[in-house]
């Protein structure tokens, strides 16, 4: 990974620390991480996608490995460490104008743990694949949702338990929806 871009990173996370999101300016960022705004520059167009940048690099490029019937619980439980270790930045990124990218980071994630389930317990013939898209887009959203609130509320339950009420409300349905259709 590269060194500047995680410093600028780094930088930005601690800002969010403590000033709102918009009020954060490239040479914000630059002053912290000690480089120039060409620096910043030749990384990355705005603020925006070192954002995007820091949310892909620190947790979604690692749950490649949680995509399986067996370890999706893993890989939700990774995320909810990562929501709770860095709760500042994430609810500075929810409370403002990019709240939507908080969104898409955790609707990625769960969308490609549901499709990549999906993909390994059914074949095609059983699970067709406009209905499975559908399926991990209704729970993925639905998950997405959990998170958030759970979030919101300061993290007041406990992630075990978030964990098994989202595998009892997931479980089995997809079996249900299947004979269904």
């Amino acid at each position: 990974m590269n060194l500047t871009k995680k410093a600028l990173s780094q930088a930005l996370k601690e800002l969010m620390t403590h000033i709102p999101f918009e009020k954060i300016t490239i040479n914000d960022v630059t002053n912290t991480a000690g480089v120039s705004r060409n620096t910043f520059y030749y990384h990355f167009s705005d603020i925006n996608e070192l954002l995007e940048w820091t949310y892909d690099n620190e947790i979604v490029n690692g749950l490649e490995t949680y995509e399986d019937l067996e370890t999706w619980k893993d890989g939700l439980l990774s995320v909810l460490n990562y929501t709770e270790e860095n709760r500042k930045f994430c609810l500075n990124t929810f409370h403002s104008i990019n709240r939507d990218r908080l969104e898409i980071f955790l609707y990625d994630i769960t969308y490609g743990m549901l499709v990549s389930i999906m993909d390994q317990s059914y074949d095609e013939t059983i699970l067709k694949k406009d209905l499975k898209i559908q399926i991990a887009d209704f729970y993925g959203r639905a998950i997405v949702s959990q998170v958030i609130h759970w979030l919101t509320t300061r993290l007041e339950e406990p992630k075990d338990q978030l964990i098994a009420r989202v595998e009892r409300v997931t479980k089995g349905t997809i079996e249900l929806i299947i004979q269904n259709h």
